[in-house]
């Protein structure tokens, strides 16, 4: 389930991402009710098969069988404030009945490292879902340029290089310089900044919990991300990608 929203007094509509029609939007009748017999199947992180029935104008959940639960991420608060936030994010990227079974996938592989991994702290959470949302992107044909120049397509040398997030990465300083009109809103950025960015967008989920986050350079690396979010992502999230993860208990 990617989302939810009420309709009516007692009904609910949900949004699901399913492998072979994308993201679908279906009506539970009395899904509002606290005592409705498919509601917890449905609120739950979980695979489940559904049974539709088609309408005239929306299409209404008859059965749901779940496939497959994820306990550990239901059982644990910072685990499952991560993973309702992944798939806010996969809703916002996503348009209806778009298939994609690469995204599909991802988000299985996502929710099995959520679910077989240690409980994260926030910091670590808020960068983990930024790793998510860089592959994300990627899929979504987003993908920020990390390793060639935007303008004169050199590999990017250490020390050397400025972010631009309306453009879609970074740009070398010889480039900068020499269209100085062009590239006026890039700003530098470390190096250890690009590594971190580089490591979360090619390394597998779980060797996201490898590398020392430290403090400056997590700071930097959620601005640069945050700023390639608002320029490209197509809807922005109503809250940043590090406030989002953090507890409710400790807001």
């Amino acid at each position: 389930m990617l989302s939810r929203r009420d309709f009516r007094e007692a009904d609910r509509f949900y949004s699901v991402l399913t492998p072979t029609h994308g993201k679908i939007e279906f009506l539970a009748r009395g899904g509002h009710k606290p005592l409705a017999k498919l509601t917890p199947h449905l609120e739950a992180v979980a695979e489940v098969e559904l049974l539709l029935v088609s309408g005239r104008v929306f299409q209404t959940v008859a059965g749901v069988e779940r496939r497959r639960s994820f306990p550990h991420i239901f059982n644990d608060l910072q685990k499952l404030l991560l993973a309702q936030n992944s798939l806010s994010l996969v809703d916002l990227a996503t348009r209806p009945h778009e298939r994609d079974p690469i995204l599909y996938k991802l988000i299985l592989s996502w929710l099995d490292f959520i679910e077989t991994s240690a409980s994260p702290s926030d910091e670590r959470s808020a960068f983990l879902l930024g790793s998510f949302l860089l592959k994300l992107m990627a899929i979504s044909g987003y993908r920020p340029e990390l390793t060639q120049c935007l303008s004169c397509r050199e590999a990017i040398a250490a020390g050397n290089f400025y972010w631009h997030a309306l453009k879609g990465g970074v740009v070398c300083a010889s480039c900068v310089v020499r269209d100085q009109e062009q590239w006026f809103s890039a700003r530098r950025i470390d190096d250890a900044t690009l590594k971190l960015l580089r490591f979360a967008s090619q390394e597998s989920f779980s060797n996201q919990t490898r590398p020392t986050l430290a403090a400056e350079q997590i700071v930097w690396f959620h601005e640069v991300l945050e700023s390639y979010l608002i320029c490209h992502f197509p809807v922005i999230p109503s809250v940043s990608i590090r406030a989002a993860c953090i507890s409710p208990s400790l807001a």
